[in-house]
């Protein structure tokens, strides 16, 4: 029998049989992309929406930035917030890359110990919690999100199809 709650040191989560969703949190210095690909692996999620609220030591992430031609955009490099920040608002994909790998696409708005309101894409691995995440994930069943290369402008987007039966 599936196990519906996932209690460790670092994260807390509960599925709502009702709803079908996975509400819980991340707690202190847990990374917020290893911690939700966790909560994922553990209810077998493969595919789904997340949203969340929280504090990060820090927020590390890519800007949109004006390409090379008209008409074309890039990231910009690599922005981290001096303080620790407010997560005031964020919303994720969650998909497999070309490997089968739990892949995250994560955008969100922070405000920082200044009162700087800042954000953008966020990167993996360096947005560690300060004192709490909350999230909620809402998973799909029918749909598959893969993680693949967009062919103007080359940088991985997820490609959403049915699911086979």
């Amino acid at each position: 029998m599936e196990e519906l709650v996932l209690d460790n040191p670092r994260l807390q989560a509960f599925y709502d049989k009702s709803t079908e969703r996975i509400v819980g949190r991340l707690k202190k210095d847990t990374d917020l992309f290893t911690g939700i690909k966790e909560v994922c692996e553990h209810f077998n999620i493969r595919a789904g929406q997340f949203q969340c609220l929280g504090s990060l030591k820090y927020a590390t992430f890519l800007q949109v930035a004006k390409g090379d031609r008209e008409g074309l955009i890039k990231y910009s490099p690599k922005v981290q917030t001096k303080s620790e920040v407010e997560i005031i608002s964020g919303v994720g994909f969650i998909g497999v890359n070309q490997q089968d790998e739990l892949d995250l696409h994560f955008h969100g708005t922070v405000v920082d110990c200044d009162k700087r309101i800042d954000g953008g894409h966020f990167i993996e691995g360096e947005n560690q919690t300060a004192i709490t995440v909350e999230f909620m994930i809402l998973p799909l069943k029918d749909v598959v999100l893969t993680r693949k290369n967009d062919e103007i402008f080359n940088v991985p987007v997820f490609t959403f199809k049915q699911k086979e039966a």
